[in-house]
């Protein structure tokens, strides 16, 4: 096995642990704060889910090894504190987006579920149930961003807790010890927007 071979199987090894260690934080932190709050989390989230590490690269002295996962990650690991103003009204966008992708059920009010009942036509019955399901997502929408405006959210520092452990120094001993070489460890959060 040549040198590459040894440095790429020592670099898969680590982002393999890096991704089970990063998702049993997240897990846990989620769990904490569904049981802090009086609910119960249960299953995995999407962020969970796209917790993964594409195998290493090594190519002409440079190694590159990422962790990838959902854009949001950062508010999750981050928090985020309360604003002073409204906002341009993306977060409630956002919102909105995840109420309907994650098909949480939203409540009609009485009245508009009794006009509907009231309706006689098949098709304008449905596009009036219709608009009255969109018009609660937004209500519902709005009313979590007004929540996050005035209170914020809460930092889990999943993600900070398990590059923090030591992982790191103890991967540039093993590279260095491999190679017999110093090594400078770099570590980039990009966060797309």
């Amino acid at each position: 096995m040549g040198l590459n071979d040894k440095i790429k199987e020592l670099l898969d090894d680590f982002n393999e642990k890096l991704v089970t260690d990063t998702r049993e934080s997240l897990q846990t932190k989620l769990d904490e704060r569904a049981s802090s709050k009086g609910g119960n989390f249960k299953g995995k989230s999407r962020l969970w889910a796209s917790v993964a590490a594409p195998p290493a690269i090594y190519n002409k002295g440079l190694i590159i090894a990422k962790l990838t996962m959902n854009g949001y990650w950062a508010a999750v690991n981050d928090g985020r504190t309360e604003t002073k103003k409204s906002g341009d009204g993306s977060l409630r966008k956002n919102l909105e987006k995840w109420i309907q992708t994650r098909g949480i059920k939203v409540e009609i009010s009485k009245r508009k579920e009794l006009q509907t009942k009231t309706l006689k036509n098949k098709k304008i019955r449905k596009s009036f149930k219709k608009l009255t399901r969109e018009k609660a997502i937004e209500q519902m929408a709005y009313g979590m961003a007004q929540n996050i405006h005035k209170n914020g959210i809460k930092p889990t520092h999943f993600f900070d807790e398990v590059l923090n452990d030591g992982r790191i120094a103890k991967l540039k001993e093993d590279l260095t010890e491999l190679v017999k070489t110093e090594f400078t460890i770099e570590i980039r959060k990009e966060i797309k927007k």
